[in-house]
């Protein structure tokens, strides 16, 4: 079996394990504070880097042309944390090359269009501030980007959803598989054996 083979097999596999179930059992590789712009959207897929240090944002246009399809992009926006780098147009155009999703360490704009897009949008936070064809657009791809005392590479796996973000070295993803499947596997079958016993009308809308 191919890398390719693999990394499809592994994201198959993870779109079954919730990122909590991964939080029951690790630390490194949470991203803190980034969350989607709705609960129901999650992504799970292979991670491409970008680091954007400048007010102007265009040179995301060559990031998105490079990047391959059900890649998820990760951009590194914390240069300026108040502006944001990302909102509808940039993703229109990363639907249409294919994007799984994308995570923004930083901000984003255009909230309500977002929303109604299918592309999954994380981010730590929304504003109407943004960035502008000012000066020059500085923007590195395939960047190591440092978040908490680990490296996220181009490469890596990221499970994304309502309850936060992971990233995960793949050897890290391969190994633990196997325990979150069990976790996984637990929990449903503590809560079917409790409504075996208990109306569940009673307790979910």
């Amino acid at each position: 079996m191919n890398q390719i083979d693999r990394s499809e097999e592994l994201v198959a596999a993870y779109k079954e394990i919730a990122t909590s179930t991964i939080g029951h059992v690790l630390d490194v590789g949470h991203i803190p504070h980034v969350f989607p712009m709705s609960p129901e959207q999650r992504v799970v897929g292979i991670v491409r880097t970008a680091r954007l240090e400048s007010k102007n944002a265009s040179n995301l246009r060559e990031v998105l042309m490079s990047c391959q399809p059900n890649e998820v992009l990760i951009i590194d926006a914390r240069f300026d944390l108040q502006r944001a780098c990302w909102g509808e147009q940039r993703s229109v155009a990363a639907i249409h090359c294919g994007l799984a999703g994308v995570v923004v360490l930083g901000a984003i704009t255009d909230r309500q269009a977002l929303l109604k897009l299918k592309l999954p949008v994380f981010a730590h936070a929304i504003s109407c501030l943004t960035t502008r064809n000012e000066g020059e657009s500085l923007v590195e791809i395939d960047t190591e980007i440092s978040i908490n005392a680990f490296e996220v590479r181009s490469g890596d796996l990221l499970i994304a959803d309502a309850d936060g973000v992971f990233v995960l070295k793949k050897d890290i993803a391969h190994q633990y598989l196997e325990q979150f499947q069990q976790l996984e596997q637990a929990e449903k079958n503590k809560k079917d054996n409790f409504f075996i016993h208990e109306r569940i009308e009673e307790y979910y809308f």
